[in-house]
């Protein structure tokens, strides 16, 4: 699994940073954009949480359509969603508020301390769905870096299972014994306010 996420952080970086030296647009009207974002995440846990997203795609006329990689904390479950990104500005010119809407698959990667387990026995740790849209405002700076806001309703679903451990205090032959431990499931369905801070170059 830490493969998996490792590739896709350097695969959103590397098309982050080769997109920065990237500035022309082309026949078409489409421009590469790059897009960071910093945020919080507000929920049921009763803290705030951060996140860090990095997305990456063409912006046509009013719509955006991006690839996106990020990492957030909530609940003390640390997790790396990857997404398709589309966003739709709502008006021309320099200042416009914009809605949009993401969808994708939150990866798992759990530290030590965030599993639930006491007896590492067949522990397992997946992730699931995740989707976020809201709205938001941005404006377009005199050197087309573009900063802006947003607020949106965000879902990540996140799993661990892992198996009982039995002890048996003295031996019971010399009858056969069979026993099949049973499992422990923890599904998490996180529902959060993300609120985020844009630059786009």
């Amino acid at each position: 699994m830490k493969k998996y996420i490792s590739a896709s952080i350097i695969f959103s970086l590397s098309f982050l940073l080769a997109t920065a030296q990237t500035k022309k647009k082309n026949n078409s009207g489409s421009k590469f954009t790059s897009i960071i974002q910093l945020g919080i995440l507000e929920g049921d846990a009763g803290k705030t949480f951060g996140q860090l997203q990095l997305v990456n795609g063409v912006q046509k006329d009013a719509w955006f359509y991006g690839l996106g990689v990020g990492i957030d904390y909530y609940g003390y479950k640390r997790s790396v969603p990857l997404f398709i990104d589309v966003k739709r500005d709502l008006r021309k010119g320099n200042k416009t508020p914009f809605v949009f809407a993401d969808a994708g698959y939150n990866f798992s990667w759990l530290r030590a301390g965030e599993k639930n387990i006491i007896w590492d026995m067949d522990y397992k740790a997946s992730g699931g769905l995740y989707y976020e849209a809201g709205l938001g405002y941005k404006f377009i700076l005199k050197n087309k870096i573009t900063i802006g806001f947003s607020a949106g309703y965000s879902f990540k679903h996140q799993k661990e299972t892992y198996g009982t451990t039995l002890l048996i205090e003295a031996p019971i032959f010399p009858q056969p014994y069979y026993y099949n431990p049973p499992v422990n499931s923890y599904d998490y369905k996180f529902r959060r306010i993300s609120i985020k801070f844009n630059c786009s170059f």
